[in-house]
């Protein structure tokens, strides 16, 4: 859901879509145009930290989403949690993103959706493989019976 600047509350977690919609960059709104995020895109990731930069710079261009939680931590608290990641290293695609630096900030939990449809696609296609070189062999023992 796209939003404006003037419907945010600070530690709203927001996010921007990138590289034609193929991954979405995340971070916490801090107020006064300003937000908390790992810096840089993925060529940059050579030793990214947690930094504060005007919503610009984190849009890069890109449309302000605002993720919606059923059940998420007050706003001033997320807020907090986010300010004491400033200047953290340890960024990690898989354990340690953008996205789970945001929703932990916003809920006290760890959680990307984008690595989980990834992994999951990735398992999706190892079963699917899987199944096709399974049922090739089985097909190939039932038509001759010397191949074992």
């Amino acid at each position: 859901m796209h939003s404006t600047l003037k419907e945010l509350i600070a530690g709203d977690h927001i996010y921007v879509k990138r590289k034609g919609y193929f991954y979405t960059h995340h971070g916490i709104y801090a107020g006064n145009g300003q937000v908390l995020h790992f810096k840089g895109a993925i060529k940059e990731k050579k030793d990214p930290t947690v930094i504060l930069s005007d919503i610009d710079t984190f849009l890069n261009d890109g449309t302000l989403q605002r993720r919606h939680y059923k059940h998420r931590l007050p706003h001033s608290k997320s807020l907090q949690m986010a300010r004491a990641h400033l200047d953290q290293k340890g960024y990690s695609l898989v354990f340690n993103n953008c996205e789970h630096f945001a929703t932990y900030c916003a809920t006290g939990k760890k959680k990307s959706t984008q690595v989980h449809r990834i992994i999951g696609g990735a398992a999706t296609l190892t079963l699917a493989v899987t199944g096709f070189f399974i049922r090739k062999k089985t097909s190939a023992k039932k038509e001759d019976p010397s191949v074992s």
